[in-house]
């Protein structure tokens, strides 16, 4: 049985709301699972911050269930940490969002990509 895959690319944003860094739909409109997430800074949050990322309800919600506590402000790079609470794999429901929130400090400044790889359920 052959496996259906995909990856997608989106630009992060640096605003301090829930959901304000990276807020994206579904983009399958059925059930995946989320195999890696890595976010790409480019450039670091101008003061100190930290931020999460995960699977939530909606787009204005934070979720650290793939990355929890992430530093966006010491080193540009590629990060896939899970930390405390994040998981290598998350479910992604159909109509649930993949959210990147601001955890700690200020995400003014920041810039990069996410880049997320998934399986078909």
């Amino acid at each position: 049985m052959s496996a259906q895959s995909g990856a997608y690319k989106v630009a992060l944003a640096a605003a301090d709301t829930d959901g304000g860094i990276l807020s994206l739909a579904n983009p399958e409109g059925a059930d995946i699972i989320v195999t890696k997430l890595i976010l790409n800074v480019t450039t670091i949050a101008t003061a100190a911050c930290t931020v999460d990322a995960g699977i939530a309800a909606d787009g204005e919600t934070s979720a650290d269930n793939l990355i929890d506590g992430q530093d966006v402000h010491s080193a540009t790079g590629a990060f896939a940490e899970a930390g405390t609470d994040g998981k290598r794999a998350k479910l992604w429901e159909s109509d649930q969002y993949l959210t990147v929130s601001m955890a700690t400090g200020a995400a003014a400044g920041l810039a990069g990509y996410a880049y997320i790889e998934y399986i078909r359920v």
